[in-house]
């Protein structure tokens, strides 16, 4: 504990996050370290594809608003030694957790691993995508890794995204018991981006009475008895815009309706998921939830010269797809930049970028950049959706500090598509030039 927190002081002295060494150190040292200081501890866990750090998120302002003691693993740090660090940094030197609350983000893969040593009371499922295939193989080999660790925490309260089938399976899947969450509306989504076309009972292809987005709607079997629940947590009435969305949500004890400055449909589901985890754990102040205004990375603004810088972070076709409707949304004209990476953090694959539809966005953009690792690939994909993108407008390699002074000299608001590691990277120069937090503080 003592070189663990050590270790922890002397990365944050230097600038640097240290959400992931400490913990590595200490599990060599320990392996059961989480088990033993996890006792006594309320613990939340949170996984799946797209919306897990800005359903912890939703989660820990809510927990701060009400007052709640918690701890939470930030800035990504998913893996079991993120939440290693994140316990060593919340307890005593003797092993004595000093939060009631643990809220953990779970990378897919590394849910067995981490549900041998924690014993959460709510497991969070948000949803089930593609997602860097070199890494985590299809959607049936990650909805695999999840049902690995539920049977892991047996006394786990599931809660699922009842509009994803796949999502939705582990509820028979698992004994666990189980609650859900959704959306009613239709908002007549292309089949072609599906992710799941097929029954996970009996592999029949799905039918689909209303679609939101993806697979994500109210699907049915036609050759077995398999179709989407009725939502115990359930958003109807949407309205959704760039300046926010406002829902109805209708749960057993009744229907409220609910205002959020967080924007996209992907976002209602965010909430809707932090409210279940509010309702079913009984702690928690749903109403807190609509003051939260975005999680670092994710839809999140910065300000430069009385212009907004919106910046967006993306890493698979579904999450780009949802991006690309919310912007545009936004009125008026947006100068734009897409930063692709190939990283061992993004996924060395970058094929997933033509999954998705880029034509919308022409007519919002008339000044386009790319820059990262992959900039040549990026400007080559724009292109061919008729975006038109000049040769001395793209970045090659990580010049994070140009797109920087790029975006002080536009003279329109600015907005940022980014994968992981490059969101990372460039958001340090953010704050430094347009001001704001690091994101473990």
């Amino acid at each position: 504990m003592i070189i663990a927190k050590l270790t922890i002081l002397i990365l944050r002295l230097f600038g640097r996050g240290a959400t992931t060494l400490p913990g590595r150190l200490a599990l060599k040292l320990c392996p059961d370290l989480i088990a033993r200081l996890s006792r006594g501890v309320r613990v939340i866990c949170v996984t799946g594809t797209n919306g897990k750090t800005t359903t912890c998120a939703l989660l820990e302002h809510c927990f701060k608003e009400s007052g709640i003691s918690y701890l939470i693993n930030r800035g990504g740090a998913n893996m079991i030694t993120g939440v290693a660090t994140a316990f060593i940094e919340n307890s005593t030197v003797f092993g004595k957790c000093k939060k009631e609350f643990a809220i953990l983000e779970c990378d897919e893969n590394s849910l067995p691993a981490i549900s041998r040593f924690i014993k959460p009371e709510a497991l969070a499922v948000t949803n089930l995508f593609r997602d860097q295939l070199d890494r985590y193989g299809e959607v049936s080999a990650t909805l695999s890794k999840i049902r690995q660790g539920i049977e892991n925490m047996p006394d786990t309260a599931l809660i699922l995204n009842a509009d994803c089938p796949l999502t939705y399976s582990l509820s028979l899947l698992c004994k666990n018991e189980s609650y859900t969450f959704g959306i009613n509306a239709s908002l007549g989504s292309r089949a072609s981006l599906s992710d799941s076309r097929y029954c996970p009972v009996c592999k029949s292809e799905l039918r689909y009475k209303t679609r939101i987005f993806a697979q994500l709607g109210d699907y049915c079997c036609p050759c077995c008895s398999y179709k989407r629940p009725a939502p115990d947590f359930c958003a109807e009435s949407v309205s959704s815009s760039s300046l926010g969305s406002s829902f109805i949500l209708n749960t057993k004890d009744g229907a409220r309706l609910y205002s959020t400055s967080l924007g996209g449909l992907y976002n209602v589901y965010n909430f809707c998921a932090a409210a279940a985890v509010c309702s079913i754990m009984k702690t928690g102040n749903v109403n807190a939830l609509c003051s939260f205004s975005g999680a670092f990375g994710r839809m999140e603004r910065f300000d430069c010269n009385q212009r907004s810088v919106l910046l967006l972070l993306v890493k698979n076709p579904a999450g780009l797809s949802g991006c690309i409707r919310y912007v545009c949304k936004i009125k008026g004209e947006l100068d734009m930049a897409f930063v692709l990476n190939d990283n061992e953090a993004d996924g060395r694959d970058i094929s997933w970028v033509w999954d998705c539809d880029f034509t919308p966005l022409k007519a919002k953009c008339p000044t386009v950049y790319t820059a990262g690792t992959r900039s040549l690939d990026m400007a080559l994909r724009l292109k061919y959706d008729g975006i038109k993108i000049y040769e001395k407008n793209v970045i090659d390699g990580e010049d994070y500090a140009r797109l920087t002074e790029i975006i002080k000299g536009s003279k329109r608001d600015f907005v940022v598509f980014s994968t992981y590691t490059a969101m990372m990277n460039m958001r340090h120069g953010f704050i430094e030039e347009f001001g704001g937090a690091e994101f473990w503080k």
